[in-house]
């Protein structure tokens, strides 16, 4: 089922749209806590560590293969805003093209340079052979992780964010029984807890597959929407790129933040773990909102209503506002209880950096908001130069404040390297806004006089 939102209130539109999504992200957040949860219970804060510890090179590689999908359903959201059905067709065939290249090319580099990745990270010694093992299992299932994501992002970018929703529900809950088995029953370790990632995507993207052949009509391809010609691969690429190239920028000062994390001992790494868990469940509404706001303003933006588009990023803002308010309040008055509570965990010390880390985030919540919300509007209408600028002030300060601060502030530093790299970040989101607004505010103005002219003239003839 397709979704056309270039008509229709669009605070509506926005909300069903983010909701099933939304209920689907923290599904989907669920077998990332089944594994925090059972590797916390079972394998114990050196667990937790091993995972932790490849995280930032895990956002770098897989950050930028599904920012690039992500682009890629941008690009047919707007061609759906056309209504033109050879155009999205031939848009998701190049789609496939580009995700199957980049798949084969991520997963090569990252296996052949796994070890060398892991000491460059100084990946504490008593934890590295877990995390490696983790790593390698995650980059041999690279494929599954990235057909699913773009299976889902161009059901999304057709307007269907309800049929994600379901796949993802089924996928997660399959990933904790997974979980439970590889880990407990098995005894894998880590690496029964990255099989069983894997093996959701697998499933979920084979599930996606069947849906887009047997109940989309407007996606019934020909042999001839599989012929490629070169000068085809231009605009997905130019805005597919860009996106994921921002993803690997940003995730190039998590690595270095991650690195300086490393130093201060599997309790930090541990800690700071936990926190992340629970923060990226959190935030996954104004995530959600941003992501439903990118498919609102490419469809719109495709369909030339530009005065739609700003309507629907007041509106996410103001929802994302309110949201992050309450959430920030939470965190910082009960972040440790729900770790206590969903961990079982009570070392004073990995509390202790978990709650600086609540601290930290919390705090500048707003700021977040105003950064996913603008990013992914510029990026539905196709303009990348000011989310990729904002990467790389992202990345300048997750590499400056670890680096510059560790010694001054120790685990603060680290702490408040992200809240630093939002700032950093939204600025430029905010005044590239304002310009992008104003110039297609005025070429709506102008189509509407020479619209009004025709009629004036056609009423006198």
């Amino acid at each position: 089922m397709t979704k056309d939102m270039t008509a229709g209130s669009p605070a509506k539109l926005l909300v069903l749209f983010a909701v099933p999504m939304l209920i689907g992200n923290m599904f989907q957040q669920l077998y990332s806590l089944a594994d925090t949860i059972i590797i916390g219970r079972t394998l114990g804060v050196d667990g937790l560590a091993a995972i932790g510890s490849v995280g930032g090179v895990l956002f770098f590689i897989h950050g930028f293969g599904i920012g690039v999908t992500s682009g890629l359903g941008i690009v047919t959201a707007q061609r759906f805003g056309t209504k033109n059905e050879e155009r999205i067709r031939k848009s998701i065939t190049i789609s496939v093209w580009i995700t199957l290249f980049m798949t084969v090319l991520i997963t090569i580099l990252s296996v052949w340079l796994a070890e060398d990745i892991l000491l460059f990270m100084d990946t504490p010694a008593e934890i590295r052979k877990e995390a490696e093992a983790y790593f390698l299992v995650l980059m041999w299932g690279s494929v599954a992780i990235m057909v699913f994501n773009l299976l889902s992002n161009i059901l999304r970018s057709l307007g269907d964010s309800k049929l994600p929703l379901v796949i993802l529900v089924i996928s997660s809950l399959l990933n904790v029984v997974l979980d439970y088995v590889f880990i407990v029953w098995f005894s894998m370790g880590v690496a029964g807890a990255a099989l069983a990632t894997v093996a959701a995507q697998l499933f979920a993207s084979f599930l996606c597959f069947v849906y887009i052949r047997k109940k989309m009509a407007i996606l019934s391809f020909s042999r001839e929407d599989w012929r490629m010609q070169p000068g085809e691969f231009s605009l997905p690429l130019k805005i597919s790129l860009p996106i994921g190239l921002q993803a690997s920028i940003i995730a190039i000062g998590s690595i270095v933040l991650q690195k300086s994390l490393n130093g201060f001992g599997p309790d930090a790494v541990g800690g700071y773990a936990i926190a992340q868990k629970l923060d990226i469940m959190a935030t996954l509404p104004i995530v959600s909102i941003g992501i439903a706001m990118a498919t609102f303003a490419a469809q719109n933006y495709g369909a030339g209503l530009y005065s739609r588009i700003w309507e629907g990023a007041r509106i996410s803002l103001l929802l994302s506002f309110a949201y992050s308010i309450l959430l920030g309040a939470v965190l910082l008055l009960f972040g440790t209880d729900l770790i206590r509570l969903l961990f079982d965990q009570n070392d004073p010390s990995v509390l202790a950096y978990a709650h600086t880390y609540f601290v930290a985030t919390a705090s500048f919540y707003l700021v977040l908001t105003t950064l996913i919300i603008l990013r992914y509007t510029l990026q539905g209408v196709g303009d990348n130069a000011a989310p990729t600028f904002g990467g790389v002030m992202e990345m300048v300060a997750r590499v400056i404040v670890p680096l510059g601060f560790s010694g001054l502030l120790g685990y603060q530093a680290v702490a408040f390297a992200n809240p630093v790299a939002w700032v950093g970040a939204a600025v430029p989101m905010m005044y590239a806004y304002r310009q992008l607004k104003r110039k297609l505010t005025l070429l709506e103005e102008k189509r509407c006089k020479e619209a009004e002219g025709e009629r004036l003239v056609g009423l006198s003839d």
